[in-house]
Formats: structure tokens, sequence, C-alpha cells
């Protein structure tokens, strides 16, 4: 985005002639209305006439001629004309509803009690469901609930028939957003994860480049907490447009393959981490997955190191249906989604479990340095 540009001529000018016109239209509100309204506008002619626009820099709302009730004039107002003025805002509320309520205490206790539930995780092996049936059918439903919000929308309808672009951002927050969500909460064994889409760089990336500056930010990342004050990135995304470009996903491609080698190298520098991954049980199990929203195809990458060798493979690739079809062309994305749910709870539990008395083998403590050139890749 480029840096907005103020003119500090032309502001001032815009703005003294936005508070006379303010002020003219105030006045006529004080000729047009009685009792106490009538006093409270007559208050905030005053304190419109005290105001000096310099004093309160182009962005205060006065400047383009709004009246905020949390700014001035209004902080410098009684509450009792402040209550006058939201007066005919009140129309927009609404009383309280008790079936909104009775939902939100029954739906709070169900879940306090699934919380309570000990799940039985001790024979998880990968390549098995752990999800219960019922916990199964209950993801499947969400994921075709949302689904069906993208193929009933007259935007995705217009995009599949007659080619009209979705933008990045919409394509995050109405399709796969809502998916990766429902897949990656309350994962089997309830482990302390969390998720971020886009809001900071990777602490792998920013170790690797020894700068937050330069550390690259992906799409999405889920965290995992380990112990107390031990994170590991264990899942990153990519995406564009459904329809982007084979040169933008080949990049994407790239940079998940450094993302996921960053974040196992860093089980190799962070002391607390090393200390974990010293058991080359747990080490044998550190497993780095990566999707790539490869246009309207998701593929699910995993990334492992064994006998010092980074080794990077396709797991599951899948079409995202943006359109009404059978069941067979919607379960493929609904298995790669699981699979992603599936194998990411299976890892963590194996690394927070599993034990091993002996050290890793010296092999894999050896670490490849990641290419960089430029800075910013």
């Amino acid at each position: 985005m480029k840096a907005l540009v103020i003119d500090t001529e032309a502001w001032h000018e815009d703005a003294n002639a936005n508070l006379r016109s303010l002020k003219r239209d105030v006045g006529q509100c004080v000729n047009g209305s009685v009792s106490y309204e009538k006093t409270m506008w007559e208050r905030i002619e005053m304190e419109l006439n005290n105001i000096n626009v310099e004093n309160l820099g182009f962005d205060h709302p006065i400047c383009s001629g709004v009246l905020d009730a949390k700014s001035e004039p209004f902080i410098n107002i009684p509450g009792s004309f402040c209550d006058i003025f939201k007066e005919p805002f009140q129309k927009y509320k609404l009383e309280q509803n008790h079936d909104i309520l009775d939902t939100c205490e029954e739906f709070i206790q169900n879940e306090e009690s699934k919380i309570n539930e000990d799940e039985d995780l001790r024979d998880v092996e990968f390549g098995k469901w752990l999800d219960s049936s019922e916990r199964l059918q209950e993801k499947t439903r969400r994921i075709l609930e949302s689904l069906l919000k993208v193929w009933k929308s007259p935007k995705y309808e217009a995009h599949t028939k007659k080619g009209k672009p979705i933008n990045e951002g919409s394509y995050v927050c109405e399709v796969l957003a809502p998916l990766i969500n429902i897949v990656m909460s309350d994962l089997p064994g309830n482990p302390a994860v969390w998720d971020i889409w886009g809001e900071e760089g990777s602490s792998a990336s920013t170790i690797r480049k020894g700068s937050r500056k330069f550390a690259r930010k992906p799409d999405y990342m889920t965290i995992v907490q380990l112990g107390k004050d031990v994170e590991l990135e264990i899942a990153y995304l990519e995406t564009g447009r459904p329809n982007s470009s084979q040169d933008k996903r080949r990049r994407d491609h790239k940079k998940l393959i450094r993302f996921s080698k960053d974040s196992i190298d860093t089980t190799r520098i962070i002391s607390k981490l090393k200390r974990i991954f010293n058991q080359s049980s747990k080490r044998q199990d550190l497993t780095i997955f990566a999707i790539n929203i490869a246009g309207d195809v998701i593929e699910l990458y995993a990334m492992r190191k064994e006998s010092s060798i980074y080794k990077y493979c396709l797991i599951e690739e899948a079409t995202i249906p943006l359109h009404m079809t059978s069941p067979s062309a919607v379960y493929p994305l609904i298995h790669a989604l699981m699979t992603l749910r599936t194998a990411v709870a299976c890892t963590i539990h194996k690394i927070l479990y599993s034990s091993d008395s002996g050290d890793s083998e010296h092999s894999s403590s050896e670490m490849v340095v990641t290419v960089s050139t430029p800075k910013n890749s």
C-alpha cells in the first residue's frame, strides 16, 4: 500500500470549511428544537465555536464534518446531553433474548463436559483415524455447511459460470479460513495449539534471518505448545486467488519448503526445543506440514528429516469445489482436510508422550543452511 500523502495546507482549508458548515447545521438544529434537545444543541454550538482544527489533526471526525459521540465536543459535555444526542440510535437496540441466553448456557455446559472427558489416545498410530464416528460426522457436516454458503453465493456462481475473478482476501475469508478453522479446532487429545492468519512473521524464519524485520509471513500457521514457553510451528499454508498463476503456485511451493525446513531447524537451535528433541523417538516423529492452495486445488505436504536428509513430499491433494457438486467430488477435499487434522494431532501426541532413554543419532544433529538470496526470500 502507498503511504497516505497529506497536503499540510489543503487539509486545514477543507477542515475549516467543514467546520463552518457543521456550525451552520448545528445552528439550524438550535432554532428547530425545544427543551432539553435545544439546550444540547446550544452547548454543542458553544463548544464548536471554541475549536481550532489545527489543534485536532487532519483525521479528527470534526475535520470531516462529523459529530462523533466519543470525541470533541462531547468529551467536554455533560453525559445527560450525550444521552440526548444518542437517543435516535436507541431504536436499533434489542431486548435481551432468552432463547439466545439458554442456548449459550446449554452450549457452554456441553463443551465444558467435553473438556473434562479423557480421550484415550494410547494406541495412536499414523495412518489411523483418531476421531470418533460422531466427531467425524460433526466435522463433515460443518465443512459441508461452510461449502454450502460458498455454493449459494452469487459471487462464486459468477466465478464458476462466467469466470469473474475472486480476490485473494475473499477466497481466504469466505472459503479457506472457515474450512481450516473447522478441521484444526478441538484436535484429538486436546493439545495446546493456536492458529495465526497472516498477522505476524514466522519465528522460525526470524531465527534464520536474524531479524523479525526480514522474517517471512505465512498466510497461515499452526503453533503447538510443547511445554512452558516452548512453541513449535507445525503447519503452514500459502494461497492465492482461485485462478492464481502457475508462477504464483511455484513460488508458494518453494516458500512452504523454506518455512518447513526453518521450523525443523529450530529444534537444533532453540535450547528448550533441543532438550525435547534430543530423544531419537521424538526426532523421528518430528514432521512439519504445509498446505499449498494452488488455485482451486489443496495440496497437503509434509517434511521430515531422516538420515540428515530433509524430505518433502505430497500426501494428499484435492479440488476445492466452488459450486454444488456430487458427494464423490466433495469427499476428496474432506478427506484431505481430515488427513491434515489427524496427521498433526498424531504428530503432536507422539512428540509429547513418546519416551526414549537414548540420545538421537549423531547424523541428525547436522544442519544444512537454507539458501536465502535475496534477503526477503
